[in-house]
C-alpha cells in the first residue's frame, strides 16, 4: 500500500487524556472521533480488525458454528413479544426510531431476530443442535462513554445463538463454546479469566464472562490467587450473594482468599434456557412427540474492544506495537528523496513475492517525520533507505520487538524480505532493534 493513496496524516502532539494507546491512535489518524462513543476506523485498524474476525470464523467454524446474518434495524414488534422493549427503552440503551409504517430499533443484541431466524425451521428434535453467529456492527446508547473503542456506541460484534432439545446438550454447548473463546483468546496473545456473572438484561440462569486484567478496565472482579475461581464483583450487590455463588456457580469458599483485579470484559456466554422460545412460542416436536420450547444459548465478543485491549497492551511511548497474530502489514520503507526509484524497486519485489508491505511516499513530508510515523504506526520491519544506502548500499532494517522477543514466526517473511534487498544492486543489510 502506497500511503500517499489514503489519509495518513498524523499529528506531532498526543492529546493530553486517555489511556497511551488512544493518545497514539488518535495522534495517528487511526481512530478520527465524530462524537461521544462515535469513532471512525482508519486503514491499519480496519486490517487488524479484520484479521481478529477472521481468527474467530476459523475456530468457530472448527467448532460447527455457522455463519449468517440478521437484520441491524428491527421491528419494535418482535422485541414487544420478548418484553425486552420497555426494559431497553426506560434504561436510554436503545436507538429507536417512529416511522409512518411502525417503531423501529437498531439491534443492541439479537436473541429475537435469532428466534424469528429459526422459529419455521426447527420443528423436530432431529433439525438440533445448531449453533449460528455473526459478525457486525451493534448500537448501544452508552451514557459514560470513554476509554475509545473500549466503551463506545457504535461496536463491531461476534453474537452466536445456539438452539437445543434439552438442557443437557444446551451444557454441552456452552462448555464447547467455552473452549472456543478459550483458543481464540489464547492465539490472540491474550490471557483471559472466566469469571462468574450476572446474566443482567440477558436473562437465563449461569453466565461466565471472559476477563483480561487490566488498568485500563472498567469492570472488577474478585479472583483467587491461582486464578483458578472468579467473579464478578457486581454479584456482591445482591442480597443473597453468597447463596447464589454458592447455589448457581458452586462457589462456597471464604472470600477473604480473594483479591480484586481490574479488568476488561472482551467477552460473555449465557445459557438461556428457554426464557425467550416460551414468549416468542417457538417450539420444536421432541422424540416423545411433544411439543415444547427450544432451550438456547447465546454467546458474544466484543470485537472492537478486544481491537482496543490489545493496542492497550501493546505499544509504548514511540507507538503501537502490533503482534503477528493480527498485524496489518508487516513491512514498512522509508526513504530519502533520492533513493525513491530504488524504495519503488524494494516495494515492486517485496509485493510480487506476497508481502504486506507499506511505502510512506507522501509528499512534502521530511524523511525524519517519516521515520517517526513508521514507529508510531508500529510494524514489524522498517526498511530505512537513507544515507547509508547513499554511501555504501546498506538498507537499515529495524525489527521491534513484541513482547519481550522478536517476531519468530515471521521468519518467512523476513527472508523474503533479505532476499529482495540482496537482489537491489548487490546491496548490504544492517539489522538493528526497536529500543
Amino acid at each position: 500500500m502506497r500511503l500517499s493513496r489514503g489519509c495518513f496524516s498524523t499529528m506531532r502532539e498526543r492529546i493530553s487524556d486517555g489511556t497511551l494507546a488512544q493518545q497514539i491512535l488518535m495522534q495517528s489518524g487511526q481512530l478520527k472521533q465524530y462524537a461521544s462513543g462515535i469513532y471512525g476506523k482508519n486503514n491499519f485498524l480496519v486490517k487488524a480488525q479484520t484479521n481478529i474476525e477472521n481468527i474467530i470464523r476459523e475456530i468457530l467454524e472448527s467448532y460447527d458454528c455457522i455463519e449468517v446474518e440478521f437484520p441491524l434495524l428491527q421491528p419494535k414488534s418482535i422485541w414487544d413479544s420478548s418484553g425486552r422493549f420497555d426494559s431497553y427503552h426506560a434504561s436510554g440503551q436503545m436507538f429507536h426510531c417512529d416511522m409512518p409504517n411502525g417503531t423501529f430499533c437498531m439491534a443492541p443484541t439479537a436473541e429475537e431476530a435469532a428466534i424469528e431466524f429459526v422459529r419455521d425451521k426447527l420443528k423436530s428434535y432431529r433439525d438440533l443442535p445448531i449453533n449460528l453467529y455473526q459478525i457486525g456492527s451493534k448500537f448501544r446508547n452508552e451514557l459514560r462513554s470513554r476509554g475509545g473503542l473500549l466503551r463506545s456506541k457504535e461496536f463491531i460484534m461476534m453474537d452466536a445463538y445456539s438452539f437445543h432439545a434439552s438442557q443437557e446438550s444446551l451444557q454441552e454447548e456452552y462448555d464447547r463454546m467455552r473452549s472456543a473463546y478459550l483458543e481464540i483468546f489464547s492465539q490472540l496473545g491474550l490471557k483471559v479469566v472466566p469469571v462468574k456473572a450476572l446474566n443482567g438484561d440477558m436473562g437465563g440462569n449461569y453466565s461466565e464472562e471472559f476477563m483480561y486484567i487490566s488498568n485500563s478496565g472498567e469492570d472488577t472482579m474478585l479472583v483467587n490467587d491461582d486464578f483458578s475461581m472468579a467473579f464478578n464483583t457486581e454479584l456482591l450487590q445482591m442480597e443473597n450473594a453468597t447463596e447464589y455463588l454458592k447455589n448457581t456457580y458452586g462457589i462456597n469458599t471464604n472470600l477473604n482468599e480473594f483479591h480484586i483485579e481490574r479488568c476488561i470484559e472482551l467477552g460473555h456466554i449465557f445459557q438461556l434456557g428457554q426464557r425467550y422460545s416460551k414468549s416468542m412460542h417457538s417450539y420444536f416436536t421432541n422424540s416423545k412427540n411433544e411439543k415444547i420450547p427450544h432451550f438456547m444459548g447465546c454467546y458474544g465478543i466484543g470485537i472492537s474492544r478486544l481491537l482496543a485491549a490489545i493496542c492497550e497492551t501493546n505499544c509504548d511511548s514511540d507507538g503501537i506495537i502490533w503482534p503477528e497474530s493480527i498485524v496489518p502489514y508487516t513491512t514498512y520503507i522509508v526513504y530519502t528523496d533520492n533513493r525513491q526509484t530504488v524504495a519503488n524497486e524494494l516495494y515492486d519485489e517485496l509485493l510480487h513475492h506476497g508481502v504486506k508491505v507499506v511505502i510512506d511516499d507522501r509528499p512534502n513530508l521530511s524523511f525524519g517525520a517519516k521515520l517517526k510515523d513508521a514507529k508510531l504506526f508500529g510494524f514489524p520491519y522498517i526498511v530505512i533507505i537513507g544515507n547509508n544506502y547513499q554511501d555504501n548500499l546498506i538498507f537499515e532494517v529495524e525489527i521491534s520487538q513484541f513482547p519481550g522477543k522478536l517476531y519468530p514466526m515471521m521468519s518467512e517473511e523476513l527472508k523474503v524480505l533479505e532476499k529482495s534487498l540482496g537482489i537491489l544492486k548487490n546491496s548490504q543489510k544492517i539489522m538493528m532493534q526497536r529500543k
